[in-house]
């Protein structure tokens, strides 16, 4: 009893691993995707300054209808907030497709931007801009700063120089 139950155990251990082997083999295998469209070349997309001034972030979805020679037939506004999808939008329309062996006559494609405030990292003199991971676009940005006349936040101050709250100004 107990061996054809540590057999029967075995067994579907092994089919499982089979069956999630085939699913990983089918994934990878660049022919089985969804759609063949193929974002060519990516229409720079900067961070609006009324987001960056607001500290918004976060993603916006972009759906592409396009037709068999490439070109854009409709893009809209899936979701994400209004103030950032206004370049997220004027981005993906003047980026440039290609559709290979699409069979539809309009074929939809979604494109998915992530806006980032981000402050560099030491030894860095800025952020990378703008990344792309096949149809997911990241757009990064510093958050703003809020300086007040000649204020050094490196200078080290006194607490007498705190208290009399003159050592931010020169």
């Amino acid at each position: 009893m107990r061996r054809s139950l540590s057999l029967m155990l075995s067994f579907g251990a092994l089919a499982c691993s089979a069956s999630i082997q085939s699913i990983h083999a089918q994934s990878s295998d660049p022919n089985a995707s969804q759609t063949d469209v193929v974002l060519i070349k990516l229409a720079q997309p900067s961070y609006p300054r009324a987001a960056r001034g607001a500290r918004i972030q976060g993603d916006v979805e972009i759906t592409v209808g396009l037709q068999r020679d490439g070109s854009i037939e409709s893009a809209v506004v899936a979701r994400g907030h209004p103030i950032l999808a206004m370049a997220a939008l004027q981005s993906a329309e003047k980026s440039e497709y290609e559709c290979r062996r699409c069979s539809e006559t309009i074929t939809s494609y979604s494109l998915v931007y992530t806006f980032r405030l981000e402050v560099p990292a030491l030894g860095r003199s800025e952020a990378i801009p703008v990344t792309q991971l096949q149809n997911h676009i990241i757009v990064i940005d510093e958050p703003p700063t809020i300086t007040v006349g000649n204020y050094d936040p490196l200078r080290i101050r006194s607490a007498k120089c705190l208290y009399l709250w003159k050592c931010g100004f020169r």
